[in-house]
């Protein structure tokens, strides 16, 4: 092989070389920093590094850019060489602003603001400084949880603690003082914990995810019992008014809920609640349906065309006349049998 030619493929391996270790070093040093919001919240993503010029006739350049997953780069906002500042103020971001410090400051952040930001510094002379880049992730805050306990056949109690609404949460719960093991849960689902000491019980339960916490407590004295199958009992009035009491045989501590036609009952309504019994007009046929639940369970009934008809009154009334006319021919009856015997008892006196 030719002197010169040895030289030439030399010098490219080493150049080779000096790439695939300056590569190895920017990519070991280019981290990406996970942050965390709540949406509908707000997060400041900084700006570390430390600018020189910041002011005056000439600045340090710094470029924030956003880019989604499999989407591009797009620039959100920054500060030119000569020191003016592009705000992320527009239509498209409306919620987006520059801090007096360069930082970037999101107000009502949404699920789409989730992504990659890049923030790129560069000295005065064009070159570039430092690149960072932050994975923003939106998570919907943990909502106030809800606490039930069960007892399984054997006596043993089980607590169930979720939330309604929250993401990548997890859930521990502490029962008489007893921290038990931190589960994680998926949105809306509940996680089960066996408890083994025994009642009373004070039960106390987290959810938390990386953006909000939320604890519920709560004391038991016994073992709840699951609600039983609901009754409707119903009682027509004269004025064709309407009490329909809902039941359960068994159950502990239940709570009614009363739906007239599909719609939930209110106090301002014509329809009126007391604990569990529904009372309002029945003139015309409506479709009422109850509902109970408790700690660790939920019934329902229904009852369809419910209506007080419109001889209600009269036939209440010919009831009430036959009663007082069956009342009056007793009492004459009775009247009838004391003549008769006082009569008997004069005779009887008056015979030698």
């Amino acid at each position: 092989m030719p002197l010169s030619f040895r030289f030439l493929y030399g010098g490219m391996k080493s150049i080779q070389l000096l790439v695939y270790i300056s590569l190895f070093i920017s990519g070991a040093v280019a981290l990406v920093q996970d942050i965390f919001a709540a949406s509908g919240g707000k997060i400041v993503i900084p700006l570390d590094t430390r600018l020189e010029y910041t002011s005056g006739i000439l600045c340090n350049r710094f470029v924030w850019t956003f880019k989604r997953p499999r989407q591009f780069l797009r620039q959100l906002a920054g500060v030119d060489d000569y020191c003016n500042k592009r705000d992320c103020n527009n239509e498209r971001r409306p919620h987006c602003s520059l801090s007096t410090n360069g930082s970037l400051q999101l107000h009502d952040v949404k699920p789409d603001d989730a992504g990659e930001y890049i923030i790129t510094t560069y000295h005065v002379n064009k070159a570039k400084s430092t690149e960072d880049t932050f994975n923003l992730h939106v998570l919907d805050a943990v909502s106030k949880p809800v606490i039930s306990l069960s007892c399984v056949s054997e006596g043993q109690p089980v607590v169930l603690c979720r939330a309604e609404k929250g993401t990548n949460v997890s859930t521990s719960i502490i029962a008489n003082g007893e921290l038990l093991l931190e589960k994680a849960a998926s949105e809306g689902e509940g996680q089960l914990f066996k408890v083994s000491s025994s009642a009373p019980w004070n039960i106390s339960c987290s959810i938390t995810n990386k953006v909000s916490q939320e604890t519920i407590n709560a004391e038991y004295s016994m073992c709840p019992v699951p609600l039983s199958e609901l009754h409707l009992e119903m009682l027509c009035h004269l004025d064709r008014s309407v009490e329909i009491t809902c039941k359960a045989e068994n159950g502990s501590e239940p709570s009614f809920s009363w739906f007239v036609d599909g719609n939930p009952v209110r106090y301002s309504s014509s329809w009126k609640v007391t604990e569990n019994v529904l009372s309002g007009s029945a003139r015309t046929a409506v479709n009422i349906t109850c509902s109970a639940r408790n700690a660790i369970s939920s019934v329902q009934s229904s009852v369809t065309s419910v209506s007080c008809p419109a001889d209600a009154h009269s036939w209440t009334l010919s009831v009430f006349c036959k009663g007082l006319l069956f009342l009056q021919y007793n009492v004459l009856l009775i009247s009838l049998i004391y003549d008769v015997i006082r009569s008997n008892r004069i005779g009887d006196l008056e015979k030698p």
